[in-house]
């Protein structure tokens, strides 16, 4: 891995990519949301199982934008690249409706992205979230 300092550039790259998931998860657009994710992508959800890959995260998207009308909105509390990878520590505030009674579900994720370049661009290639415990949101 190159040792590069983060630049400007890649914070604001790397910024790019969660707002273009959030603004297609957002309108339920989740091949918008994939084309954000390296092919090799891995997704730790909490209480449920790893998601490998793009095609596995494709199955799995298609039926969470059908049953949820998702609207979230999205807080960097950190970004740091070197190289050709990246993190980006964030929280993620909204609400999940369900489709199907209406039933509506307030979220808080703290979120961590690993971010690499693939062929030049940032893409998501480890992502993991939890809720927190309390009303802490960092």
């Amino acid at each position: 891995m190159d040792r590069q300092a983060t630049t400007d550039d890649d914070v604001k790259a790397i910024k790019k990519v969660g707002e273009e998931y959030f603004e297609a998860t957002n309108i339920g657009d989740p091949d918008r949301c994939i084309a954000t994710m390296a092919p090799d992508v891995i997704i730790m959800p909490p209480d449920r199982p790893s998601i490998f890959g793009k095609e596995q995260l494709r199955c799995l998207s298609h039926d969470y934008h059908t049953t949820f009308e998702l609207k979230y909105h999205l807080v960097y509390d950190e970004v740091e690249a070197r190289g050709d990878l990246g993190f980006a520590r964030t929280t993620v505030t909204g609400t999940r409706t369900s489709r199907s009674d209406g039933s509506v579900e307030k979220v808080v994720w703290r979120n961590l992205w690993i971010v690499r370049q693939d062929d030049g661009k940032w893409k998501f290639w480890r992502i993991i979230f939890n809720s927190p415990a309390s009303s802490q949101t960092n």
